[in-house]
């Protein structure tokens, strides 16, 4: 009988032990998912923000910041280079998040048709070349190839700006 006591005992604490490590597994899952869709979230909140932002009280800083070629960019476009900055990062941080494996291919699609025409703005272009180095190396590399295969007329308003 001591016997089938110390079986049965061994038996309920693996069972129990299996139980609990299953929960801890789980728990992590979920943790993780969590601050996968945090990060997301993130990015969207930042879109968001994009979208309604509008100051113009940096427009002479970033007009020297990213010249187009030699000459600095005027004053009036300056204000659009800002936006396209905030696009910009918006659009890396994504691209990170999707090489992370933390948003899946569809989202990213989605994002990267938004990318494939932010890349066709002359302006966007200029950023481009000027950031180059400031970014993730991955996601300046996949806007390069993206600008390159458009057609000539954007890169050409690019260089002319």
């Amino acid at each position: 009988m001591a016997i089938d006591l110390t079986l049965l005992a061994s038996i309920v604490q693996t069972v129990v032990l299996t139980l609990t490590l299953l929960v801890f597994i789980f728990q992590f899952r979920s943790q993780e998912k969590a601050i996968r869709e945090s990060s997301y979230q993130n990015v969207m909140g930042r879109y968001n923000d994009y979208i309604m932002s509008g100051s113009s009280a940096d427009d002479a800083l970033l007009a020297r910041l990213f010249p187009a070629g030699n000459k600095e960019v005027r004053s009036e476009d300056a204000s659009l280079i800002r936006r396209l900055l905030i696009a910009y990062g918006i659009l890396e941080e994504t691209y990170e998040l999707y090489s992370k494996g933390w948003i899946n291919k569809e989202t990213w699609d989605q994002w990267d048709a938004w990318l494939k025409q932010m890349c066709k703005v002359p302006l966007f272009c200029v950023l481009h070349k000027s950031s180059t180095g400031m970014f993730n190396k991955g996601f300046q590399e996949h806007a390069t190839k993206i600008i390159e295969s458009s057609p000539s007329d954007t890169k050409e308003s690019s260089e002319t700006f």
